[in-house]
């Protein structure tokens, strides 16, 4: 990658390494995160619906916004992981022309593959939950979302063709950038899009976009990275690969959304949205409780059968609270109503209706309390998960000529000053799902972090955009304990 004439960059640095090193050159820096665009628009006109992200007009105008406020001054835009959502994109090719068009994607980053290979590469669970992580897979689903979201890729053309700088730091939803495939993919199509309006059809973004897989340092004063290493339900230890560097190797968690989630938004929307993931069931337990059991009896089974025995352990880990409230309660209730109905006394016994309908009360009052035992428990659980900022302490113990961590990750946008060091936590723009009230909230979404350098001193701001106002606001927040 030729990238002199937008950054200076670590020579010995290369995709796939622990961190990259780059030099801003003097350039402010706008960081977002975790927009998990799927697929977006259908054809239909509407969105599917494991679809998260609404505000592909609301991106065009933040873009437009930011580069009307510096004029000619240059920018470096970073989108710290979970960018693309390549887990939540379903859709199969299924026409002739689809794999037609398929192949003819597969070619312009040198991969090939006649169309009946194509075909006979999907198998039945790919049919119903999307296709797997191949390379070549992974490119069909990015061009679904690009189509999708027509309106913010373009917009990322203005951007870059205005000479600024794309940073894409891939997070545990998108761990497709680990293809050199898809990169290039991308690359090729924000070319095809500027030349769609140019004469000149060789125009090429691969030197305007920088691709980063772990953590990115700037001007060794700022530290970025998505934050999923530091949670086990998101991150795969060990190898990228597996099944001979032909598919990657997904986190539990990925599994979970693929296999479950994917499944439950379509009747509870932006259930992903949950943090931490692992708390979903509680929360289901909490509000819808027949959905709840059903998951539990049904559609959890049905997973563990799905995701790989090496992960037995981890999933089992985090059941062990449903094993608690559901099935044992469940269970005793059942042996307690056997019982009942085995000491009943017979039909013709004046008091045999009333004796009856007490024991059913009294059998079904193992449920009641185990429902209340789960609304409980969830309360408990679904409190604001930990914050991301002991990780940024220990980034600073061992770097600590850094003045400025950032991670994703976690939805929540998060603050910390200690002393002179600042933890930002860029948050989401994703609509935030308010189950006490089963409302979509604004109120913490499009949020984003300005970074400004001037001799050597950091001045950052977290704000949020008003798509309303068309302005940037500060981000309100709250100290909680």
């Amino acid at each position: 990658m030729n990238s002199s004439a937008f950054f200076e960059k670590n020579e010995s640095a290369n995709y796939g390494d622990a961190e990259v090193n780059i030099a801003s050159g003097g350039r402010d820096i706008v960081v977002i995160s975790d927009l998990h665009l799927a697929g977006g628009v259908n054809m239909n006109g509407n969105y599917d619906g494991t679809e998260n992200f609404f505000a592909d007009d609301s991106f065009q105008r933040f873009l437009s916004y930011l580069q009307d406020c510096n004029e000619d001054k240059k920018l470096i835009l970073i989108i710290n992981g979970d960018f693309i959502d390549f887990l939540r994109i379903r859709d199969i090719p299924q026409s002739n022309d689809d794999f037609s068009a398929w192949q003819k994607m597969l070619l312009s980053v040198g991969i090939q593959k006649s169309q009946q290979q194509l075909r006979d590469s999907i198998d039945k669970k790919e049919v119903e939950y999307g296709l797997k992580t191949n390379d070549y897979k992974s490119v069909w689903k990015l061009d679904k979302c690009i189509k999708g979201h027509k309106i913010l890729f373009q917009q990322l053309v203005a951007w870059l063709k205005n000479g600024n700088q794309l940073i894409i730091v891939k997070g545990n939803h998108d761990l497709e950038w680990y293809w050199e495939a898809v990169r290039n993919y991308l690359c090729y199509v924000l070319s095809e899009f500027a030349a769609e309006d140019q004469t000149d059809k060789s125009k090429s973004f691969n030197d305007n976009v920088l691709f980063v897989d772990n953590a990115l340092i700037i001007d060794e004063r700022i530290y970025v990275a998505h934050g999923h290493l530091y949670e086990n339900f998101t991150f795969a230890a060990g190898e990228p690969t597996l099944n001979n560097n032909t598919e990657l190797k997904l986190p539990f968690g990925s599994f979970f959304n693929r296999y479950l989630i994917n499944r439950l938004e379509l009747s509870y929307p932006f259930l992903d949205n949950v943090r931490p993931t692992q708390q979903i069931l509680p929360l289901l337990f909490r509000e819808r409780f027949p959905l709840g059991i059903k998951v539990l009896f049904k559609y959890l089974p049905f997973t563990l059968l799905i995701i790989p025995k090496s992960m037995y352990k981890q999933a089992l880990k985090y059941l062990t609270n449903f094993l608690m409230i559901v099935i044992v309660p469940v269970l005793i209730t059942a042996f307690a109503i056997w019982q009942t109905v085995r000491s009943l006394p017979p039909a013709g016994d004046s008091s045999f209706v009333v004796k009856q309908l007490l024991a059913v009360v009294k059998n079904f009052g193992f449920l009641f309390l185990s429902y209340i035992f789960g609304r409980i428990m969830s309360m408990v659980q679904l409190s604001p998960p930990q914050a991301f900022f002991p990780f940024a302490q220990a980034v600073f113990t061992e770097k600590p000529h850094l003045q400025l961590v950032t991670f994703g990750h976690t939805h929540t946008p998060e603050q910390i000053r200690d002393n002179d060091k600042w933890y930002i936590n860029t948050g989401t723009w994703m609509p935030v799902f308010d189950t006490s009230i089963a409302d979509v909230r604004t109120d913490k979404t499009y949020s984003y972090l300005y970074i400004h350098q001037d001799n050597n001193v950091v001045t950052k701001q977290l704000l949020r955009w008003n798509d309303d106002a068309l302005r940037a606001e500060l981000m309100q927040l709250k100290d909680r304990k």
